[in-house]
């Protein structure tokens, strides 16, 4: 009877973690009194508290990728730092969030490991239907195209591709591509633009590296030879003044807050400025979790004009300085160096391609789950790619 229930538990922990991860690009939700919960932290929750059941019991062991460990470093700091900065109450939500999300992580790497073909099954079943559902809701509700009135979903379609085309290359399997003609064009008719080049980045990595060696020595020499002769040939004084963003210093400076209400980019650049303004100001430990728009709030008279920067290596920066930027990166350095299976071909390739994908993403970001999924995402390579 205990060994009924024990593998009916394994087999309810095993489709949860292969779900979970791809509802958290969703926007299902519930107002729970006031607080509002998303489904996919209901069940992470569930998933983490059978998994503890099970360990406890010795029925499953643990797991992480090599490296991951050392993020034991990175709560104690978050905690007694917060402790110092901002209060028992604030380092406790802010250490508490991480642990969730990292122990959702873990749990699900375990998950993967345990039967791979049928967890990468579910899970990019998952991706599948979430972007046929997203798709659905904006057709029903007039719009053919800007998929972004369901937040977080709006990621979902590049991140679907970029699994798919990771596990055709990985698996050298062509099937995996099969979805790709529906799916392709749907990333570009969302319309999210960082989704659209960060698949495509990834997708040409792939062609790039499976070119012939002769033609990728080719590749790159007509790029350096017409970059040197363009260097040559032109006048590049221009770059002392380039510039990436669209709006002056003196807009800055001067900003006009009724303009940027109702102007993206104007807003966004503002916070850009003063949010890399608050980061230098409070350079190695940061203003402490939960209080960058306390801080932000000085730069405006409009409070709510006030929010994170969209860009969560800058936000991350201003609200944990760069010693903890560095101890949220560590597993990654322990990872690169340690781990042998970067040097067998593919695993390392993906991993690139996986990093590539995550990096760019992440820079164009707001703060929550989604984006500290997507901050590990390469390490668990995907938690699709293990054969």
């Amino acid at each position: 009877m205990l060994s009924i229930k024990v593998k009916q538990l394994q087999s309810v922990l095993f489709l949860i973690s292969a779900m979970v991860i791809p509802l958290y690009f969703t926007d299902f939700r519930f107002n729970a009194g006031g607080l509002i919960l998303r489904l996919s932290d209901i069940l992470s929750l569930c998933m983490i508290s059978i998994f503890l059941l099970l360990l406890f019991n010795n029925k499953i062991s643990l797991k992480y990728p090599i490296g991951f460990n050392y993020i034991i470093a990175f709560l104690i700091y978050c905690f007694f730092k917060a402790y110092v900065q901002v209060g028992l109450s604030k380092a406790l939500i802010a250490t508490i969030q991480w642990i969730l999300i990292l122990s959702t992580l873990m749990v699900v790497y375990i998950n993967a490991l345990k039967n791979p073909s049928k967890f990468r099954f579910v899970f990019i079943k998952t991706l599948l239907i979430i972007c046929f559902i997203t798709v659905a809701y904006h057709v029903l509700h007039g719009q053919i195209i800007r998929y972004k009135l369901l937040g977080d979903a709006r990621y979902v379609f590049a991140l679907t591709g970029v699994v798919l085309i990771s596990c055709a290359y990985y698996f050298e399997d062509k099937s995996y591509l099969k979805p790709l003609f529906f799916l392709y064009p749907v990333i570009l008719l969302s319309l999210e633009r960082k989704g659209i080049l960060a698949f495509h980045m990834v997708a040409f990595f792939y062609i790039f590296i499976n070119l012939k060696p002769l033609l990728r020595s080719l590749i790159i020499g007509f790029f350096s030879f017409s970059f040197f002769v363009f260097a040559i040939a032109y006048d590049l004084s221009f770059i002392d003044s380039f510039t990436f963003f669209e709006y002056s210093e003196f807009d800055m400076l001067y900003l006009d807050e009724e303009k940027a209400v109702w102007t993206s980019n104007l807003h966004r650049q503002s916070l850009l400025t003063n949010g890399w303004d608050i980061f230098t100001n409070n350079f190695f430990f940061g203003v402490g979790p939960k209080m960058l728009p306390s801080y932000m709030s000085n730069y405006y008279i409009n409070d709510n004009l006030a929010l994170y920067t969209h860009n969560v290596f800058l936000d991350t920066l201003i609200e944990q300085g760069v010693t903890g930027m560095l101890l949220l990166l560590l597993p990654y350095f322990v990872y690169i160096f340690k781990a042998r299976e970067l040097k067998l071909g593919k695993t390392g390739d993906v991993f690139i391609a996986l990093c590539i994908y995550s990096i760019f993403m992440i820079f164009f970001m707001s703060g929550g789950s989604p984006s500290m999924i997507l901050l590990y995402f390469p390490l668990f390579k995907g938690f699709v790619v293990h054969k």
